[in-house]
């Protein structure tokens, strides 16, 4: 009789060890390198993307001294 209840108990045991395996972790990931990524190169400009650029630059200056004309215009008009 004790070995009618030995088997079913070990055969038990042997699936709670075999199941208690495969709910471990996974291993960790290798680490990583520390190399920085590679920076991507500069494109080249044409010479009229820089004609475009620059004339870019120079309209945002023009509008900037515009906004602050109209500021010391409308700070005089408050006087």
């Amino acid at each position: 009789m004790n070995r009618l209840l030995f088997i079913p108990l070990a055969a038990w045991l042997y699936a709670g060890a075999a199941a208690a395996e495969e709910q471990r972790p996974p291993p960790p990931p290798p680490p990583r390198t520390t190399e920085p990524a590679p920076t991507p190169a500069e494109p080249r400009l044409s010479a009229e993307d820089r004609e475009v650029v620059e004339n870019l630059e120079l309209l945002e200056s023009l509008d900037e001294a515009e906004d602050l004309e109209l500021l010391m215009e409308l700070s005089r008009q408050e006087d």
